[in-house]
């Protein structure tokens, strides 16, 4: 046990305590001297027993008070609980016609997903690759571009209308020479 040295209402007081718990009743003891000091200043000089009386009324009152609020704000968050784990399973429930949609969607990709692995094994396999399978197979199937004439590798394509034209295309300056999906729409 430590003892603590405590003032109230101008008389000294040794106090015993737990180890490490001597802050506390020292703050504790500061707390009941404003209260007889404050005590002594609305009424007056009653006595020290009085008074003492009606200190430990006053706390107790506090007390009381604070112990109401707790258990208010308890039942305020317990109230507060059920209300989120309502609106948390409405939620969820909300959510389940979206969540189906995205597991079909999901079951599809996966489903034209492996039917385009299958082809490109099966093409593999027989030495060539299916119709579009992979990027070497579109660009063996993308037209070339028509050749430039010298008078068009001259003058550059903004100038000779040449994003006008469709490649292939002739104008006044000579066939177009700009790529479709580079030419203005």
């Amino acid at each position: 046990m430590s003892q603590v040295r405590v003032e109230i209402d101008g008389h000294t007081y040794r106090m015993s305590c737990d180890p490490g718990e001597e802050q506390r009743v020292e703050a504790l003891a500061r707390e009941l001297d404003k209260t007889i000091r404050t005590l002594k200043g609305r009424i007056g000089e009653i006595g020290d027993r009085r008074i003492a009386v009606m200190a430990a009324l006053t706390v107790l009152d506090r007390l009381d008070i604070a112990e109401s609020r707790v258990a208010e704000l308890t039942e305020q968050n317990a109230r507060l609980e059920r209300a989120r784990e309502r609106a948390a399973l409405a939620a969820e429930a909300d959510d389940e016609p979206l969540i189906a949609r995205i597991d079909a969607a999901t079951a599809a990709i996966e489903r034209l997903t492996s039917e385009i692995n299958a082809q490109v094994r099966t093409a593999q396999s027989d030495g060539g690759e299916p119709e579009g399978a992979s990027f070497s197979a579109a660009q063996r199937h993308t037209p070339a571009a028509p050749p430039m004439d010298d008078r068009a590798a001259e003058t550059p394509p903004a100038q000779s209308g040449a994003l006008n034209r469709r490649p292939g295309e002739e104008g006044p300056d000579g066939p177009g020479t700009v790529p479709g999906f580079a030419r203005r729409r």
